[in-house]
């Protein structure tokens, strides 16, 4: 074996125990749950699990030197496990069964798009928003409700839901929009309403839906597959305040001679610079990225729709905003697969009021354990002020960033800290293995970092053109930083040993985070493979001293706390990876 430990043939316990250190025993459980979660190597299980034993046990040992430090009682160290628990703490109160059948439904919804009429009953009769929220006496309940009745009673004779809406709905835009809310998914609605439309047929009308301000019913007219999400670039003629027909006419001839020059292929940025009013995407293009349905006016959201190819563009429309015209850039379709979704759609519901069905669902399970009543007053207080008990997870979770976090606090005290501001001993370091630093094949290089590929390719063609280095610096600076030094050639990207030679110039690189462009410039090659000074050498210098330093740690903590390793339990483990 490898591992410099003490081994025994069996240990005296009743755990599965796989080694001790300083006495504290780890179980075989523990050591696995570590190994699974953070194992990335399916090849060889065995070696995997041979290498992960090595590191994990100065895992363990760094941990126990940190507590025996009491790092564990520094105030960073209580701030960060602090902020920790109340990150996670919500996420470990939910029944997990409850939020993936959550999740299931909600993907399920997500595939599709229904048109919806809306009537809405205000418990003051008043033609108020239904965000609005007043406390209303038991008589306005009483009429809204004998409404409902009514109106109810009407739907089962076979009236038009349309003309119901129209005689009844209190909903201010009714005269416009005759109740058509457009077409909803998952999240476009609160999740009553989106429970009570997706439970319809198509035609079909809800029951009343009574919530803090009044009563609802919810028509499904109509189902289709879901188009996912779209990015458009738009110009927006705004619409004046009280506009008069004569402005309304101005305004419209120029959303058409707009639209005429898109068509014609005119850039559409420009278009946008030049005309757009909609002030927070025309300094990006006039780009409006994700839309889906249930989140803007439906007539747009219709017509983004219509939109089948990237680069069409749409026929102007006119909104309460104004005069549009759209551009289509690109679509994301609705995600199918379940397993994909997941993810995304589990953040959504955790921020959206349906994770409060997963918390009931918690609390429910767990009455009658730990102390918890069916009569308590406050069952979520009690939970989270015990939540390691009710949930191993949550204690799992906790423990692991306690020592993720401590392991940090002594590495920085012990060996990262150490080696980057110990100048004297990193250059005694070197100074006494100055073989291992010595030059591979090296050129000295300029390397040229751009603000964009345009600004990257002027510099590159004026380069081959002159082949001044001082020429590009003094012109360019502005644009692009320009620094030179001396390089192992096979550290260099596009150079190598097969492009060490003077006057080469590598391709353009563009780094897709920023936009910046690079290239590099061969200006010589050195023949020698000269001693590295320990500038030259001082970011290899720093790792190797931080290995040094980290070696000669780790075999003191081993002294301190010996390790045994169980050697039937080990043998017993290895054999199941085979």
């Amino acid at each position: 074996m490898s591992l410099a430990v003490i081994t025994a043939s069996c240990f005296h316990v009743k755990a599965q125990v796989l080694f001790t250190y300083g006495g504290k025993p780890v179980s075989q459980q523990e050591f696995m749950a570590s190994f699974n979660k953070n194992n990335t190597d399916t090849s060889n299980r065995l070696k995997a699990l041979e290498n992960y034993r090595d590191l994990y046990i100065r895992f363990r040992l760094k941990v126990q030197a940190a507590h025996d430090l009491k790092m564990d009682t520094l105030p960073n160290q209580k701030a960060d496990l602090k902020g920790f628990e109340e990150q996670i703490r919500l996420v470990y109160m939910l029944d997990q069964s409850t939020l993936d059948s959550l999740v299931t439904t909600t993907h399920e919804r997500s595939l599709k798009e229904l048109s919806v009429k809306h009537l809405f009953i205000a418990f003051n009769n008043l033609k108020l928003s239904s965000t609005e929220d007043k406390n209303y006496t038991i008589t306005e309940k009483a009429l809204a409700r004998k409404k409902a009745a009514s109106i109810k009673a009407s739907l089962l004779t076979g009236e038009d839901f349309e003309k119901l809406v129209i005689a009844n709905s209190d909903d201010p835009q009714v005269s416009r929009t005759r109740g058509y809310l457009g077409y909803i998914t998952a999240f476009s609605l609160p999740h009553a309403f989106e429970n009570a439309i997706y439970a319809l047929k198509d035609w079909a009308v809800s029951d009343p839906i009574e919530t803090a301000n009044g009563i609802h019913f919810f028509q499904r007219m109509n189902t289709r597959a879901a188009h996912g999400k779209t990015t458009i670039a738009q110009v927006l003629i705004a619409k004046p305040e009280d506009a008069t027909a004569e402005e309304m006419r101005e305004k419209k001839l120029l959303a058409d001679s707009i639209h005429a020059l898109a068509t014609a292929g005119v850039s559409f940025d420009s278009l946008v610079l030049q005309f757009s009013n909609d002030m927070s995407s025309a300094q990006k293009g006039g780009i409006i990225e994700d839309i889906q349905v249930g989140k803007f006016d439906p007539l747009f959201e219709e017509l983004v729709m219509r939109l089948k190819k990237d680069g069409e563009i749409a026929p102007v429309l006119l909104t309460d905003l104004g005069f549009h015209i759209i551009k289509r850039m690109s679509n994301q379709p609705i995600e199918q697969s379940l397993s994909n979704a997941a993810p995304g759609l589990k953040e959504l519901i955790l921020q959206d009021e349906r994770k409060s069905i997963a918390a009931d669902a918690f609390i429910k399970k767990n009455i009658g354990k730990h102390g918890l009543t069916a009569t308590m007053a406050n069952k979520e207080a009690y939970i989270a002020k015990r939540l390691e008990q009710f949930n191993p997870a949550y204690a799992t979770q906790i423990k692991d960033f306690k020592d993720g976090n401590l392991l940090f606090e002594i590495m920085d005290k012990k060996v990262w800290g150490k080696a980057s501001t110990d100048l004297e001993g990193l250059k005694k370091f070197h100074a006494g293995r100055s073989a291992q630093y010595t030059w591979k094949q090296s050129v000295f290089a300029v390397t040229v970092t751009a603000q964009n590929i345009q600004a990257a390719m002027a510099i590159r063609e004026a380069f081959e053109k002159e082949r001044s280095v001082e020429q590009i610096k003094k012109m360019y600076s502005e644009v692009s930083f320009v620094d030179s030094g001396r390089y192992e050639a096979g550290e260099l990207l596009g150079v190598g040993a097969e492009n060490a030679k003077a006057g080469f110039v590598t391709p353009i690189y563009t780094n897709n985070s920023d936009e910046s462009a690079s290239f590099i410039i061969v200006v010589n090659v050195f023949k020698d493979s000269s001693t590295k000074t320990f500038e030259e050498a001082r970011g290899t210098v720093i790792n190797d001293y931080q290995q040094y330093l980290e070696d000669g740690w780790m075999a003191s903590l081993k002294k301190k706390y010996p390790v045994v390793l169980n050697t039937q339990t080990w043998k017993n483990l290895a054999a199941g990876m085979h």
